[in-house]
């Protein structure tokens, strides 16, 4: 049943909302990519015969076709028949929706976090049962366009943290200023979203550090110095272990901001150990994948700037000696590729929220993270980010969130009001911004 003591979920079904735009236009776009892309792979999938990656290929592009008309037309989802582990938690949830909403889940009537998360779900089980392209990633030609489009302000930025670490950060007021200043070009890294322009050429060609100041009128809510307080009073216990995680969202030139970022953590030594956590799967076009992850800082370190050189190969010895630790344990990935809010992480992946509660600070980077902190529900923006989180974890945590969907909670009275009479638009188009914090 409805849990009458909380709003409703963001639907597709209500003509005109960004959810109904994503699912009517975005989706079967990204699908449409996605299909041209295969189009164009029969060769490579299989190395022993031409023909039989001809086939494979033409049947997973029927498949997708297939899962884009039925999306269009607003069709009952189905059970999935796949190998996947993951395959009866996804079937508990399409009868968990049929039962709360006495009807059959259909693209547009189901809430909007499940049905776009099934969408990409959809995308696996067909991969998965092909012959030759169950690792096939249909996302991964954008995401390197994008990452190498976004070369010139990957230079630049690194080049700014070579000379940020060659001052003293010992004075606490210049590291408070430094630790809000990296902060802020991770949250507005988080601009380039393949999903949200349907695949479309994304990258990041300015450099966000000379941004900052015009930035920082589009920030909403700025919770970095409570951050910075906290972390730095932890750290005058020089004992322990200070970990810090960070919840991936999108590869390409907002993962490299989430790697200065991490690197400034621990060059400050506000942190002595980062955990990355990237998706199992390729996973709303542009999400961090391990692969991503690994191959990123391979490029990195084939760049011709001395300092990209430079940074990937330190980021490569972090990776060994383990200051740098990347999660690939489907027992700790796999919660993030179902459709549920983050309040239910503690029935539903225990193990994770064990992992997540022995860190100083957890710091959750984009949309998807951020719809599912709250739930995805239509919240009064006035409503404390505390209260929306519906008790997920006491872990001290931080969300760095460009606004791309109509949910965002922690405003100060009036402030939502005044910003849509000038900008209709203000919740989904990545302008504006927020980095929120339970501390």
């Amino acid at each position: 049943s409805l849990d009458m003591d909380y709003p409703l979920p963001l639907l597709a079904a209500e003509s005109g909302s960004f959810a109904y735009n994503t699912m009517k236009d975005r989706v079967p776009r990204i699908l449409t990519k996605c299909i041209d892309t295969i189009t164009q792979k029969p060769f490579e999938v299989s190395d022993q015969n031409v023909e039989e990656g001809r086939l494979d290929c033409q049947s997973v592009i029927g498949q997708l076709s297939q899962l884009r008309s039925e999306i269009m037309t607003d069709k009952s989802l189905t059970l999935l028949d796949d190998e996947i582990d993951d395959c009866e938690v996804w079937n508990a949830r399409f009868e968990q929706n049929r039962s709360v909403h006495q009807s059959h889940p259909t693209w547009f009537s189901s809430p909007w976090l499940y049905v776009e998360c099934f969408m990409y779900r959809k995308i696996q089980s067909v991969l998965s049962k092909s012959n030759h392209m169950k690792k096939f990633d249909p996302f991964l030609d954008q995401k390197n366009l994008a990452l190498l489009q976004s070369l010139p302000a990957m230079r630049n930025l690194a080049a700014f943290l070579d000379q940020v670490l060659k001052i003293d950060l010992g004075d606490a007021k210049i590291l408070g200023l430094r630790l809000q200043d990296f902060l802020q070009v991770s949250l507005w890294g988080n601009r380039c979203d393949l999903s949200l322009s349907g695949g479309e050429e994304s990258s990041q060609t300015t450099d966000p550090h000379k941004n900052l100041t015009t930035l920082s009128e589009f920030l909403l809510v700025d919770c970095s110095k409570k951050v910075f307080d906290y972390l730095y009073i932890i750290n005058q216990d020089k004992k322990t272990d200070k970990v810090v995680d960070i919840i991936l969202d999108n590869s390409g030139f907002e993962l490299f901001t989430d790697l200065i970022l991490a690197e400034f953590l621990l060059a400050s030594k506000l942190a002595t150990k980062i955990r990355f956590h990237p998706k199992r799967f390729p996973w709303f076009v542009s999400d961090v994948t391990p692969q991503d992850f690994l191959d990123t800082i391979d490029i990195l370190g084939k760049d011709s700037s001395q300092v990209l050189g430079d940074f990937a190969l330190r980021w490569k010895e972090r990776l060994q000696d383990e200051t740098f630790t990347l999660i690939t344990d489907e027992n700790l990935t796999s919660f993030w590729t179902l459709p549920d809010p983050f309040y239910l992480m503690k029935n539903v992946s225990p193990s994770l929220l064990q992992l997540l509660e022995t860190s100083k600070l957890l710091i959750f980077k984009g949309d998807l993270n951020y719809r599912k902190l709250v739930s995805d529900l239509k919240w009064l923006h006035e409503t404390s980010f505390v209260k929306a989180l519906r008790g997920f974890t006491s872990t001290p945590l931080c969300s760095l969130r460009t606004l791309k969907a109509e949910v965002v909670v922690g405003l100060p009275t009036g402030v939502a009001e005044s910003i849509a009479k000038c900008d209709a638009d203000w919740m989904v188009t990545g302008k504006y911004a927020v980095i929120q914090s339970n501390i």
